[in-house]
């Protein structure tokens, strides 16, 4: 709704205005905007030449946009790895066995080209993507409140505690998305229409969840692992790095320290994880032959051995090395881009988190805008090229008053008025 708001104070900027404006429509774009509160201030920044906002009470970076920025950043890194992630799966499949990085290459190219090292990737990063959409914004929520609520030295381990909670709300998408992924990529169904239809006929809505304690097995100490290591890897690190820094004189995280974080927890995880994501690929790919988890762990090892627990390790490492380096850092890129939009470009007036934006970006258009509106408060600053103001809030509620201050304009004898 913000969006459109934006869009419509961008099309009354637009459009002429006449000294005396209409006051239903300068009322109408008033009912649009939310309230300002009295210590909200907005004015522009002459250093950044953008408008900022001042005061207010402090509001977090919007769930909906940073579940966006976790979806963005698990499909870019989904899409970069997905050949080696085929790889994997052929490798901890039964059909698979024995069969090292090269081998299963061959084998995939053999049987299906080059289009095999990529099948059952619009399933995976549309399912991964929007899984990750629900990990990465319950997992900030959690954090958020243990912020508040919980004492600071326990913070450590509540992130892990987190981390659990985030992937069982993402499982009931990734769970589906992910089964259909890899028969995709074994062969076993010929697309993604025909597959869920398939499904869907011959075993039901249960279908679509073989494996999902597999997963939840998985991926719960995965997620554990993944967030809870990264987040402290990253905290460690910079106790390090400033360790005897002068107060206001620390060092601030970098790209590259968070691409570091990211690849050796990656390679962590995946490497101890391993076990379980082969049993978890065993019962998607060939269900008919278990009973459940347990059954297919302990028929894995009679058949050959503990050794099998870990086929396809290197592929996972691999793959989730460079996975991992790449949608951490790029989450957290998505997110601290967000929160500077939302301390610079955001009007922090009411509590209820409505559409601001309108608000900033009408602030930061012309005097004409600002006359339609006839924004109580309005405080005059002349700029270096223009008479126009610099719109600046000190409080208050928006009354109309149309009136365009500083808007010239032409009598039929050629002259100008103010």
């Amino acid at each position: 709704m913000k969006y459109f708001l934006c869009i419509a104070a961008l099309a009354a900027s637009l459009a002429p205005h006449s000294a005396n404006a209409s006051p239903d429509r300068a009322a109408s774009f008033r009912a649009a905007l939310p309230p300002v509160d009295a210590k909200t201030e907005v004015g522009r920044d002459h250093s950044q030449g953008e408008m900022v906002v001042r005061g207010g009470d402090a509001t977090q970076t919007s769930l909906v946009k940073l579940a966006l920025a976790g979806a963005v950043a698990t499909m870019i890194g989904d899409a970069a790895m997905h050949p080696i992630d085929c790889i994997k799966t052929l490798q901890q499949s039964n059909a698979g066995i024995g069969l090292n990085m090269a081998g299963a290459a061959r084998k995939i190219f053999a049987d299906s080209g080059a289009g095999g090292f990529y099948s059952g990737l619009g399933t995976y990063v549309t399912s991964d993507g929007a899984a990750g959409s629900l990990k990465f914004a319950t997992y900030e929520f959690l954090k958020s409140w243990v912020s508040r609520n919980v004492p600071e030295k326990y913070h450590n381990a509540a992130t892990f505690g987190c981390a659990a909670v985030a992937f069982i709300a993402s499982s009931v998408v990734l769970v589906p998305g992910e089964l259909v992924k890899q028969r995709l990529q074994m062969g076993q169904i010929s697309s993604f229409k025909s597959g869920v239809a398939y499904i869907w006929k011959s075993e039901g809505i249960s279908g679509f969840f073989h494996g999902y304690a597999g997963v939840c097995y998985r991926d719960i100490p995965y997620t554990m692992l993944e967030l809870g290591l990264y987040d402290n890897f990253k905290r460690i690190y910079m106790e390090i790095k400033n360790r005897g820094a002068a107060p206001g004189e620390e060092l601030k995280i970098t790209q590259f320290d968070e691409i570091v974080a990211a690849a050796v927890t990656g390679g962590i995880t995946g490497y101890l994880s391993n076990p379980l994501d082969t049993i978890k690929t065993k019962l998607m790919t060939d269900s008919a032959l278990y009973t459940g988890f347990a059954d297919c762990f302990w028929k894995t090892v009679r058949a050959g051995g503990w050794g099998t627990l870990f086929q396809g390790g290197a592929a996972r490492v691999a793959w989730l090395m460079p996975f991992t380096a790449i949608y951490l850092p790029v989450y957290d890129y998505f997110k601290r881009l967000l929160e500077k939009a939302e301390t610079a470009g955001s009007l922090r007036g009411g509590s209820d988190g409505r559409g601001s934006a309108a608000a900033a970006f009408v602030a930061s258009r012309p005097a004409g805008v600002m006359g339609v509106l006839g924004v109580k408060g309005i405080e005059p600053s002349p700029s270096r090229d223009s008479k126009r103001q610099r719109p600046k809030f000190s409080g208050g509620d928006l009354p109309i008053v149309a009136s365009h201050q500083n808007r010239k304009s032409r009598t039929s004898r050629g002259k100008y008025h103010s």
